[in-house]
C-alpha cells in the first residue's frame, strides 16, 4: 500500500471509531491468554535466555556491588548462586503469605525471619557485605566469624570469644581451648574477681574494716 493509500485508510478507520463510539460502542482490545509453561519448558527458556545474555556479553554480575564480581565460581556466596536463592525464597514467601497476619507469634515470626533472609541477600548483591548469621539456599549453613581486630585484658592476654574463628593461632576459640591455654587462670576471671575484691574495699573503706566485732557496735 503506498503512503497515500495508507494515509486514507488510517482515516477512514478513524471516522469508523468516531461513528461508533457515537452510538455507545467500544472497541476492546481482546488479550489472548497465553498457555500455561510447564516445568521443563521453563527451564528450557532459562537456558536459552541464559546463553543468549552470555552471548552478548551479559553474565548478570553487573549490576551486583564491584567487590563481588570477579569470586570464582565455586565460591560459597558466589552472587550468580545467592540471585538463584533470592528467587526460590521469594517463591517460598509467597507461598507463606497467610502467615504474615497469623494469630500465632511462631507463624509470624516464621513469615519475617524469611522475609528478613532475603532481604539480606539482596542487600548483599549491592553492598558486598554479608550481613546475616545463615547461607544457603535453606538458610542450612552457619556463617563462621572471623577476628579482624584483636581486643586485650588488661594484663595484655588477648580477649577471645567462643565460636569466632582467630588467623594469630589459626583455630576457632573454644571451651577446651579456653581451659587447655588458661586452666583455672582465665584471665577474664581474674579480672573479674579482682574488680569485684576492689569495689568491696571502697565500701569498707567507708565502713571500717568489717570485722564482726566493729559491725557489733553499729547495732
Amino acid at each position: 500500500m503506498t503512503k497515500k493509500g495508507q494515509k486514507a485508510a488510517d482515516t477512514r478507520k478513524k471516522k469508523q471509531d468516531a461513528m461508533m463510539k457515537e452510538l455507545g460502542f467500544e472497541r476492546k482490545k481482546v488479550k489472548r491468554k497465553r498457555k500455561p509453561m510447564t516445568e521443563e519448558q521453563k527451564k528450557a527458556a532459562a537456558e536459552r535466555l541464559a546463553k543468549a545474555r552470555e552471548a552478548r556479553g551479559h553474565t548478570g554480575l553487573k549490576t551486583v556491588h564491584h567487590s563481588i564480581r570477579d569470586l570464582p565460581e565455586d565460591d560459597f556466596l558466589h552472587p550468580l548462586k545467592v540471585k538463584e536463592w533470592i528467587k526460590s525464597n521469594e517463591l517460598k514467601l509467597r507461598g507463606m503469605s497467610s502467615l504474615k497476619s497469623s494469630s500465632k507469634w511462631q507463624e509470624r515470626s516464621e513469615y519475617i525471619d524469611l522475609q528478613t533472609y532475603i532481604k539480606n541477600m539482596k542487600s548483599y548483591l549491592s553492598t558486598g557485605h554479608w550481613g546475616d548469621f545463615r547461607w544457603g539456599e535453606n538458610m542450612e549453613h552457619r556463617v563462621q566469624k572471623v577476628c579482624v581486630a584483636m581486643s586485650y585484658h588488661p594484663d595484655g592476654t588477648p580477649n577471645r570469644t567462643m565460636g569466632v574463628f582467630y588467623p594469630d593461632i589459626g583455630q576457632t576459640w573454644t571451651k577446651e581451648l579456653q581451659e587447655s591455654w588458661y586452666g583455672e587462670d582465665d584471665p577474664r576471671r581474674v579480672h573479674a574477681t579482682a574488680t569485684k575484691l576492689s569495689n568491696q574495699e571502697e565500701i569498707l573503706g567507708d565502713g571500717g574494716d568489717g570485722s564482726e566485732d566493729e559491725q557489733d557496735d553499729l547495732y
